[in-house]
């Protein structure tokens, strides 16, 4: 069975990726300059959609093979 985590925002801060990704504000500002990290900007508003955000997470986590079963049975939802 599939476990689901949940975001209820369509779009996140900088602040709520420095918590989901456990770094400093620092490095989630940093994040939001690599040409390869979805971002929207508004004004000095920084805004990064959810379902975006957690695609970039996943294509840059590496699974080592003993735990690439376990990797598929998570399954991200946004909304």
């Amino acid at each position: 069975m599939k476990k689901k985590i949940m975001f209820e925002k369509n779009y996140l801060t900088v602040a709520d990726v420095k918590s989901y990704l456990c770094i400093s504000t620092t490095a989630a500002y940093e994040l939001t300059h690599r040409k390869d990290f979805p971002v929207c900007r508004l004004g000095s508003s920084i805004r990064i959609p959810t379902h975006l955000f957690l695609a970039w997470v996943d294509k840059h986590t590496r699974v080592p093979a003993d735990l690439a079963e376990l990797y598929k049975e998570v399954d991200l939802h946004v909304g």
